[in-house]
């Protein structure tokens, strides 16, 4: 009478079975998280442009006269082997944080973007500051963080007439003198972690109240 049992074979054969099985199973629970994942960190971000636009939207479409004429500059730096722009605006969108700050007022806003604290990007900082003169005083320090991992950030402007310009500045250039610009483009990139040649691309353009023409 054959005892009963497995033998060898078999043993071998439903082990080998099992590992497919395992593997399957592995590979469709890692492929899972791997796009719960990604799906979080792109909702992350997004949102994060959203917020960082609404607000400069808001700002922009603020923009104020001071004592008849518009303060707006917009001028390039070097940060590392990068070029941003430091935009420089009075707005009646004005942001008072405690109950000691002042609820409302023209401010001068500025925004730059440093160093981040992230290995990834950099920083989009926003200042705000009431009774400051831009051409005398510099942006008070710890300007709010708007949002970090920042890849490029880039403006264009442009004037009532519809004519283009990479820079702004209102204390110089005699056509933009006292003057601000009647568009912006805003455009936003993020960094992608998986493709850093080309970062997670956002735009918006904002209209502004258009200056009056200010006679020397």
């Amino acid at each position: 009478m054959r005892a009963k049992g497995f033998t060898l074979i078999e043993i071998l054969i439903a082990v080998f079975i099992l590992g497919i099985v395992l593997t399957t199973v592995y590979a469709s629970y890692t492929g899972t998280f791997r796009t719960i994942r990604a799906t979080e960190t792109d909702a992350e971000l997004y949102g994060m442009a959203r917020t960082v636009l609404e607000r400069m939207t808001r700002d922009l479409e603020a923009t104020a006269p001071w004592k008849g004429a518009f303060t707006f500059t917009a001028r390039p730096y070097n940060l590392g082997d990068r070029e941003f722009t430091r935009l420089i605006f009075r707005s009646t969108a004005h942001i008072a944080f405690g109950e000691q700050g002042e609820p409302a007022g023209i401010a001068v806003i500025e925004y730059g973007v440093e160093e981040g604290t992230e290995k990834e990007g950099y920083a989009l900082s926003r200042s705000d500051s009431l009774h400051r003169d831009p051409g005398k005083e510099e942006a008070p320090t710890g300007g709010f963080l708007m949002c970090d991992r920042v890849e490029t950030l880039t403006y264009r402007f442009f004037d009532s007439a519809g004519k283009e310009y990479d820079t702004w500045d209102n204390g110089q250039d005699e056509a933009q003198k006292k003057k601000a610009p009647a568009m912006v483009e805003i455009r936003l990139g993020l960094v992608n972690e998986n493709d850093r040649e080309h970062p997670f691309p956002f735009m918006t353009r904002v209209r502004l109240p258009l200056s009056p023409m200010v006679t020397p």
